[in-house]
């Protein structure tokens, strides 16, 4: 079993992540009130601070842990797996960072009050050109990330109910 910090860093993370993209769809989406949707970006953009921090914690202590014994399965499906897990890493990482220079750079200089706590500083200053790489950027790993969320919950499904292993397990649940 992986130790308890790691378990609840993981959990937490995955209720932040599916808190962020859905918030993230629901106001680009569904709010079209600006003062609504003011407000429901300063949370998204807390929610994702809070992602960055979390993930990177976990990834210092993932560093510092030896994983458990996996399940045995085939090379490919191993293959599968450190790559798929390593693209959530890369994600977790890449979605809010993008999300900070995309907030960072527009034009529109609104400071990012994490959870009414602090100001996020800003590392870039306005321009247009550069916004709108990061606002792709962001949309881009968004959907990836979604997608990839999709896959892990599936692999998990797959793991508990049709593998009958201890996967599950290891992460706490089970």
């Amino acid at each position: 079993m992986w130790p308890l910090p790691l378990r609840l860093i993981h959990w937490i993370s995955a209720a932040l992540v599916i808190a962020a993209l859905g918030l993230g769809t629901y106001m680009v989406w569904f709010v079209d009130d600006p003062a609504a949707r003011f407000d429901l970006t300063q949370t998204h953009k807390s929610i994702g601070v809070t992602v960055l921090a979390f993930t990177m914690l976990r990834l210092c202590l993932r560093i510092r842990t030896t994983a458990p014994e996996a399940e045995p399965i085939a090379p490919l499906t191993q293959l599968a797996a450190k790559a798929a897990h390593l693209g959530l890493y890369v994600l977790l990482v890449l979605l809010p960072v993008s999300g900070w220079l995309m907030a960072s750079t527009t034009p529109v200089r609104i400071p990012t009050r994490v959870f009414g706590l602090f100001d996020l500083p800003y590392p870039l200053g306005p321009d247009l050109p550069v916004f709108r790489f990061f606002h792709a950027v962001h949309v881009v790993a968004a959907i990836l990330l979604a997608g990839l969320v999709a896959l892990h919950v599936a692999a998990a499904l797959v793991h508990a109910f049709c593998w009958r292993d201890r996967t599950l397990r290891r992460m706490g649940v089970g």
